[in-house]
């Protein structure tokens, strides 16, 4: 072949032919070929209006950089309006090898494409951290600057892979540094030259204008990438070596590097302290073994983060006392926001609008504007029609908000609201520019990337300031409305990630790009709101665990909440709570603790939820679990209760819930006492009855109450001479005590049987209930059943 290119490597041997293709990538050990195709793969395409070019020669420049392992070769492009030469130079660095584009010859072209790369390779695919691997051998790809970017332009299109799906990835082809094939994989990145005004796709938005960009990052020249091919075991081993040789961000919790150091796993208490109860937070941390405690809603605005007054009135300095008093005891203290998602009570929204906001396009007025008017003429309708969620205009330093745009020209802007959010009414001349303010569903506006900045370095000094530990890049998608896709996204974290001093534990939303995977320490994805404990997003949850495995992240489970009583749920129980613990010490994933302050403290069970968090935790932590177990634990379906047994020790017990077991006073016969009979089957072995009977309210009426409940198994009589009022609890542990708690789960009395609990008989059988209902509407009873299998002891294992 002409031009014959190859490099050895530690664990993989390349070779490229004269057109410029990648024909081989072969195990160095066995020699086995991963490449698809005889056709091979060219390490370097182009786009030119819109068109995808390969190459149509190699030409050798020097097969040395100043050093051995470097060369420099010319990828050469003919097309029909001129030629373009890529000058690349490649090294090979034991472990790894790199390609540069360190020079262009001829018109730059629009896009530069490294791949896409087809590989045999079908079993993982880490479409964010860019491996594949059949666990056996693996083949990775790595971004190695902001601007080169894992996936595939959105606006181009190789008929090849244009329909390839892959139902269990987390966002699309074109953000992805791996994809699957039909008989293997893809790996893939692309740098745009952004130096020139476009119209493209934004955030799934067609026909926006892309404001150009100045400086290194705008070019294509600089673009660099990292091929490697190892045995599976040692992914992350070289994935740490290209950071390190690369410069690339690395991470560390106490000095390990953050993916592969177990504290990147460590659950966390989410809760709404301030100033003033900073003391009481921490307590709380501890008792549950959580040594990081996290601020869910802590500024009065997203841009400038100024922190709310009533929570912080020292601001930043309070921040800090609190950072301080926690430190103290050995936790660390994050805050929560969404990225560069701007309110419209910031200061860079009102009084007076910053220019710096993101625009999704601009017109002229074709028409002066008075002071009364409320129909706005412009030149171009088309950045006023797009669906967003708002419709605001801005002219000069007034916002306005409108209805419509007229359905022919002249265009205009109809029903036209003058100075929105606090602006001011302001005449305007024709000629003056108007733009569309781009905005989302939460109330907000975006920054441009020059604002952005901004905003990554009031973070920065927030943290500089306070000392803060962790954050969440929530609504990180945000940047895209800037129009340059992940290379927004890489430039916003990247930012924050230079102007912190010290470690920070951070996570991120859904982007999940292939440069900036090296600096989130985890993403914890799964959310808590207005559904019970055991379904919220538990599909995503799972799906989550495949995708951080798959892409070497360490497991997070997500957001849980702690619950008061409320119209919609009940108070979070302790079968809740150890559902949570037993999936969390399953996937060996940690999670976060979410419970208002509040909560915490007027929840009467806090103290035995906080119990079984501790255990649970410090158990998953020193590896106590073994496989088996942990597989088990994973279904859904399955409970578990664990209790120590001795320091480091255990007692794990299998546990059956039964379904929601009713007895209603509306369907018994007139002058019948209440009664149900309900058919129950029990896996395990005898075992005296084990209950949580809760006296339901109708329509709302509290005054109601259940009286004298008995109930009867295997022969057996047990009954409670009390009384249970609509909302309360009656517990019964297996044996004759019963305890009656509020909705909240305060402990209100102990009452005593008038005998012991009756046996539930291994297998199916019938146990009736009885009572006496009180009140105009009688509460209803509902009732779960709880058995126990044989436990298991399970110890700590360091070191495992």
């Amino acid at each position: 072949m002409l031009g014959l290119f190859g490099m050895r490597l530690k664990h993989m041997e390349l070779q490229m032919d004269g057109l410029g293709r990648l024909i081989g990538l072969q195990c160095a050990a066995t020699g086995k070929c991963y490449l698809a195709g005889e056709a091979g793969s060219p390490l370097v395409r182009i786009a030119v209006n819109g068109q995808i070019l390969e190459p149509e020669r190699l030409q050798c420049v020097t097969s040395s950089v100043g050093h051995d392992d470097g060369s420099r070769f010319l990828m050469v492009f003919d097309f029909l309006h001129g030629a373009v030469r890529l000058e690349v130079e490649a090294y090979a660095k034991g472990d790894y090898a790199t390609f540069e584009i360190v020079r262009i010859v001829g018109t730059e072209p629009d896009v530069l494409l490294w791949g896409p790369y087809e590989t045999v390779i079908s079993g993982s695919i880490g479409e964010s951290v860019g491996v594949v691997h059949d666990g056996e051998y693996a083949l990775g790809f790595q971004a190695l600057n902001e601007k080169t970017l894992g996936g595939f332009p959105v606006d181009l299109r190789l008929d090849r892979f244009a329909d390839l799906s892959y139902p269990d990835a987390k966002v699309g082809y074109d953000v992805c540094a791996a994809w699957p094939t039909a008989d293997g994989s893809l790996l893939q990145a692309f740098t745009r030259n952004r130096t020139r005004d476009e119209r493209r796709t934004v955030w799934g938005t067609p026909d926006i204008p892309v404001t150009p960009m100045d400086g290194p990052d705008a070019a294509l020249t600089g673009s660099k990438i990292a091929l490697f091919g190892c045995p599976a075991d040692l992914i992350l081993q070289i994935i740490e070596a290209i950071e390190l040789g690369e410069g690339l961000p690395h991470p560390t919790i106490d000095g390990a590097w953050a993916k592969s150091s177990p504290d990147a796993k460590q659950s966390y208490l989410i809760t709404d302290f301030n100033e003033g109860d900073i003391g009481d937070a921490v307590a709380f941390a501890k008792e549950a073994g959580l040594y990081g405690i996290y601020h869910p809603d802590p500024f009065a605005n997203w841009g400038h983060f100024e922190l709310k007054p009533s929570a912080f009135p020292n601001g930043d300095a309070g921040m800090k006392a609190c950072v301080k008093a926690a430190e103290k005891e050995g936790v660390i203290v994050g805050v929560h926001t969404l990225t560069n998602f701007t309110t419209l009570n910031d200061p860079y929204v009102t009084p007076k609008p910053d220019k710096r906001l993101q625009l999704v396009g601009r017109g002229l007025l074709t028409a002066s504007v008075g002071l009364e008017a409320t129909e706005i003429e412009v030149d171009d309708p088309r950045p006023f029609q797009v669906s967003l969620f708002r419709r605001t205009a801005v002219i000069e330093n007034e916002l306005i908000e409108y209805d419509a745009v007229s359905e022919e020209a002249p265009w205009r802007l109809l029903g036209c609201r003058r100075g929105a959010n606090g602006t001011e009414i302001s005449a305007h001349e024709t000629g003056t520019a108007v733009g569309r303010l781009w905005d989302h569903p939460y109330d907000v506006f975006f920054p441009n990337l020059e604002l952005q900045d901004a905003y990554c370095d009031r973070i920065t000094s927030l943290f500089q300031t306070t000392g803060l530990r962790q954050i969440s890049f929530d609504g990180l998608e945000g940047v895209y409305a800037t129009g340059h896709e992940d290379y927004a996204t890489n430039r916003f974290v990247k930012r924050c990630y230079d102007g912190w001093e010290g470690e920070v534990i951070n996570d991120a939303s859904i982007v999940v790009s292939n440069y900036a995977w090296h600096i989130h320490t985890r993403f914890n994805w799964g959310e808590p709101w207005g559904a019970a404990t055991r379904e919220g997003q538990l599909d995503w949850r799972l799906h989550n665990q495949r995708f951080f495995a798959r892409n070497f992240i360490p497991a997070m489970l997500g957001w849980f909440m702690l619950r008061s009583v409320s119209n919609q749920f009940e108070a979070t129980t302790q079968d809740e709570i150890e559902w949570v613990l037993s999936k969390a010490a399953g996937f060996d994933a940690g999670f976060a603790l979410f419970a208002d302050m509040a909560v915490l403290k007027r929840n009467g069970n806090i103290g035995e939820l906080l119990a079984l968090v501790r255990e649970w935790e410090a158990a998953r932590r020193s590896n106590a679990f073994s496989e088996s177990q942990r597989q088990q634990m994973q279904d859904p379906a399955r409970d578990w209760h664990l209790e120590p047994a001795g320091e480091g020790r255990w007692r794990l017990y299998p546990v059956d819930i039964s379904d929601e077991l009713l007895c209603n006073p509306e369907e018994q016969q007139p002058g019948q006492p209440g009664g149900s009979d309900w058919a129950f089957y029990n896996r395990q072995e005898e075992q005296p009855l084990r209950f949580i009977l809760r006296a339901v309210p109708s329509y709302g009426n509290t005054r109601g109450m259940v009286k004298r409940p008995t109930f009867y198994a295997g022969g057996s009589y047990m009954t409670f001479e009390t009384e249970i009022g609509a909302g309360q609890y009656l517990v019964c542990e297996s044996d004759r005590i019963g305890r009656v708690y509020d909705a909240n789960w305060n402990l209100l009395k102990t009452v005593e049987a008038v005998s012991e609990a009756p046996l539930l008989k291994r297998g199916g059988q019938t146990v009736s209930f009885s009572c006496r209902f009180e009140g105009h509407p009688k509460p209803r009873v509902s009732v779960k059943l709880f058995t126990r299998g044989v436990p298991e002891v399970v110890a700590a294992r360091p070191g495992e």
